[in-house]
C-alpha cells in the first residue's frame, strides 16, 4: 500500500548544476526509473478505459528521490511503501503524470541511455495523441484511439 508523504530536502544549496545535474538524474532514471503508459479503467470512456503517461523513480533512500526532485526542478508526487516481509527498508516512489512526466522526459532525453527508446515512444504518445482534448459525446475518433493503443503496445514491448 502506497502512502503519500510530504518531504523536503534539508540542503539549502544544490550540489550539482546544469548538464551535470541532468546527467545524474538521467542515470538515476535509467537505473531506478520506470516510463510507462498506464491503461486505466474508466466507466465514462467509450472503450471502458483511458491512457495516461507516468514516470516513476523508485528508491529505498528518501534523500535520493528528494535530491532527484530538487535537481530536476519539477515537483512530483512522493509515496512511501512500508516494508514487507524480509525487507529491511521502506521504499519511496516519486511519481510524475501527464505533462509533468513529459517535462521530465524532455529534460532528460539527451542524457538517457537505456530508457532512450522508451522516452521517445512516451513523448510521441504525450505530444501526438491529443490527450488534452475532450472529444465530446461521440468519444475519441478511431485514428486517434489507434495511435494511443499503438504507443501503449510499443512501450510495453520495449520493457
Amino acid at each position: 500500500m502506497l502512502v503519500r508523504i510530504n518531504a523536503k530536502l534539508n540542503s539549502s544549496q544544490t550540489r550539482l548544476v546544469g548538464s551535470t545535474a541532468l546527467g545524474y538524474c538521467a542515470g538515476l532514471a535509467d537505473g531506478e526509473g520506470c516510463i510507462h503508459i498506464a491503461r486505466q479503467k474508466h466507466p465514462g470512456a467509450k472503450s471502458g478505459y483511458v491512457f495516461r503517461l507516468v514516470v516513476t523513480i523508485a528508491q529505498n533512500h528518501l534523500g535520493t528521490v528528494l535530491d532527484f526532485q530538487e535537481l530536476i526542478g519539477v515537483e512530483g508526487l512522493l509515496y512511501k511503501r512500508p516494508r514487507r516481509g524480509s525487507q529491511n527498508r521502506d521504499d519511496y516512489q516519486l511519481v510524475y503524470h501527464g505533462r509533468k512526466a513529459e517535462a521530465i522526459l524532455l529534460l532528460l532525453r539527451p542524457y538517457l541511455n537505456r530508457k532512450a527508446m522508451e522516452a521517445d515512444v512516451a513523448l510521441d504518445f504525450q505530444q501526438n495523441c491529443e490527450l488534452q482534448r475532450h472529444f465530446g459525446p461521440n468519444g475519441c475518433p478511431d485514428h486517434v484511439w489507434k495511435k494511443r493503443e499503438a504507443c501503449y503496445r510499443k512501450l510495453k514491448s520495449l520493457k
